[in-house]
């Protein structure tokens, strides 16, 4: 990095990630319960028929009094206002009711491929409605939600439960959020240039990277992964840049921090340092033990000056 000055890092009042329920993200999981459920199924008796409407017909369709096959059919289901029926059905059922009969003339037109034969004839139909029903999701009652799940006898409880899994995802996000709040708050108040051929370095090296894991962990190739995004090489390239440059200067941060505040690690944090590291080392790799060492306690520095920069700048709870 050319340059790098740290602002001020301490008193910043930064607003915590609220992990609290909002009224919004409970009824979003209710509703998601919901559409796990079958619909119920409503007949409409005397009820006029409206848009989005399921109906069920025996129809028949004549030509100069010659009945049209491709005209007719019983037992016929479709849904008031679905763009792949004939617009006319819709338009001329609206405000029926059940076991009535309805008659109407009307041209075909080029709309469907299914009915290409029949463009521009004048068809005269003859529609009896069989059925008519809407479908709704069910309500949540204390005998489908103990179905749901035998955790819970009522509906309160499964609300309570949702509740509770929504606040333990959110608290799961919260450090992750919290930090990056602060480190954006600090970056804001330092100053700093990049250095950009180390910067592009960087990206290429996190571009490689994911590349890297995606066909390792996922078995995914690249070129699957940008055209699943509809992205660019070059725009991932891009979105890596961003993310080294917040790593640069967010250890720039941290660094300077540990500096300023003389943070050390104690000696029961280096001796389980050396612990993890022996379980993970072979006794011929001794040379190689003291350098990842030292990669291991700059770690556990930066995470403990983190934990200094979050609770020197969050606003208390």
């Amino acid at each position: 990095m050319k340059q790098f000055e740290l602002g001020q890092y301490k008193g910043l009042n930064v607003d915590r990630f609220d992990v609290s329920v909002k009224e919004e993200e409970l009824n979003e999981a209710l509703n998601y319960v919901k559409k796990s459920l079958d619909e119920i199924q409503v007949e409409k008796n005397d009820e006029p028929i409206e848009t989005g409407d399921y109906i069920i017909v025996n129809f028949e369709g004549t030509e100069n009094g010659k009945i049209v096959p491709k005209f007719r059919e019983r037992g016929f289901k479709f849904r008031s206002g679905d763009e792949n029926i004939l617009q006319e059905f819709s338009a001329n059922l609206l405000g029926k009711k059940m076991g009535e009969t309805v008659k109407f003339t009307t041209t075909i037109q080029p709309v469907l491929p299914e009915y290409q034969a029949s463009w521009g004839q004048r068809i005269n139909f003859s529609v009896e409605i069989v059925k008519v029903y809407r479908m709704k999701e069910p309500e949540l009652t204390d005998d489908i939600v103990r179905e749901i799940d035998p955790r819970v006898k009522t509906l309160l409880e499964l609300k309570e439960l949702l509740a509770a899994e929504i606040n333990h995802e959110k608290e799961a996000m919260a450090r992750t959020a919290n930090i990056e709040k602060v480190f954006q708050a600090l970056a804001d108040g330092s100053k700093y240039e990049f250095d950009e051929e180390i910067l592009n370095q960087a990206a290429e090296n996190l571009y490689q990277k994911f590349a890297n894991e995606l066909e390792k962990s996922h078995d995914i190739e690249l070129i699957n992964y940008l055209m699943q995004r509809k992205i660019t090489a070059e725009e991932l390239l891009a979105e890596c840049k961003k993310e080294a440059a917040k790593i640069i200067l967010g250890e720039k941060i941290l660094d300077a921090v540990i500096q300023t505040e003389g943070i050390q690690l104690t000696d029961e944090e280096i001796k389980q340092a050396k612990e993890q590291l022996k379980k993970n080392w072979q006794e011929d790799q001794d040379v190689g033990l003291a350098g990842e060492q030292k990669v291991l306690e700059t770690q556990l520095l930066r995470r403990t000056a983190m934990d200094f920069l979050l609770e020197a700048n969050l606003v208390k709870p």
